[in-house]
């Protein structure tokens, strides 16, 4: 059994894991802003159409992609804190949820209106709106996203989050924001965890603080954007039955996530399950970069660009109005 399993598989999860601890040797030594899921799904991508071809791998890389994707999703509860949730405040926590609330419906009429694909649309807003690669990765398989999506959409959102590292630190200072309210600029903007991280304590460690509270906030969302996008789904499946099914890996995410939340499960164990998601993360977007074509990406490219960087300057720019007008 395991040797058909072997043969089946085993060339096509060789190039996914070796493509994963490439990309994270390059996200800790070469690039580091970029981000070891982006660089996973780039190198996955130059591998396949320039070095490593033909259907002998394929079962592989779909295995990587099907298979170890639900189980990372459901480990990346670990994630989760919802004792930040009760310590934001209601101000705060408002705050938030008009922020992801705008921001994804502002990429469902953006990208209706340059002519992508619902599925798209969601995914880029998703990865706007709450936490970057992580957020694509757990709604792809509710949108049934394509691959060539799902990895326009995470190596986007997570570009402009790069250039955002540098800027949104500029816009506090250009705006003399004080401690709070550049911190809630910054974790109400920034896509990934690290770079909230890295543009919140360049400034100091009061703005980074409130940066990382509001951004933690925001990853709290994935979960009920993840209900909401299956229950209605399944609604338009069941024409207006009352049916509502969860899928298993989102029911699992938040029952991890509950579970790591208080003292449940032992501190070192929860540590090995969150560093244990972000691998199978890795293999997951390894196995989706392996899969895609470079001349779809490189045709689809600056248009995706284009629509990304709206929903980020839109989402900026609303985060900057409440917490001008309001906090």
């Amino acid at each position: 059994m395991m040797s058909a399993f072997a043969k089946k598989f085993g060339p096509g999860l060789l190039v996914v894991i070796l493509v994963a601890l490439l990309s994270q040797f390059l996200a800790n030594s070469v690039i580091p802003n970029i981000g070891a899921v982006t660089l996973a799904i780039l190198t996955g991508i130059l591998v396949s159409n320039l070095l490593i071809q033909g259907p002998a791998f394929t079962e592989g890389y779909h295995f990587a992609e099907k298979k170890l994707l639900p189980v990372a999703i459901v480990l990346l509860g670990t994630e989760l804190q919802l004792q930040v949730l009760i310590g934001l405040g209601l101000p705060t926590a408002v705050l938030i949820l008009l922020i992801v609330t705008f921001t994804m419906l502002s990429s469902l009429v953006v990208g209706k209106l340059m002519g992508f694909s619902q599925p798209f649309s969601l995914l880029m807003g998703a990865g706007n709106a709450i936490c970057g690669s992580s957020a694509i990765a757990a709604v792809s398989p509710l949108v049934e996203g394509k691959e060539e999506e799902v990895g326009l959409s995470i190596s986007t959102v997570n570009l402009l989050g790069t250039f955002g590292i540098f800027l949104l630190p500029l816009l506090v200072h250009v705006f003399h924001l004080n401690d709070y309210r550049g911190g809630a600029v910054i974790g109400g903007s920034l896509q990934a965890i690290g770079q909230v991280v890295a543009a919140g304590y360049s400034i100091n460690d009061a703005t980074g603080n409130i940066a990382l509270l509001v951004k933690m906030g925001r990853v709290l969302m994935l979960g009920p954007l993840a209900v909401i996008i299956s229950s209605r789904k399944t609604a338009a499946a069941s024409e207006g039955k009352s049916t509502i099914k969860v899928p298993p890996f989102i029911i699992g995410f938040m029952i991890v996530g509950l579970l790591a939340s208080w003292p449940v499960i032992p501190r070192p164990l929860v540590e090995v399950l969150r560093v244990s998601g972000k691998w199978l993360l890795l293999l997951a977007m390894a196995g989706i970069g392996l899969k895609l074509h470079l001349k779809t990406m490189l045709m689809q490219g600056p248009k995706a660009l284009l629509f990304g960087s709206v929903i980020a300057v839109l989402q900026l720019a609303v985060a900057l109005l409440i917490i001008l007008v309001i906090f």
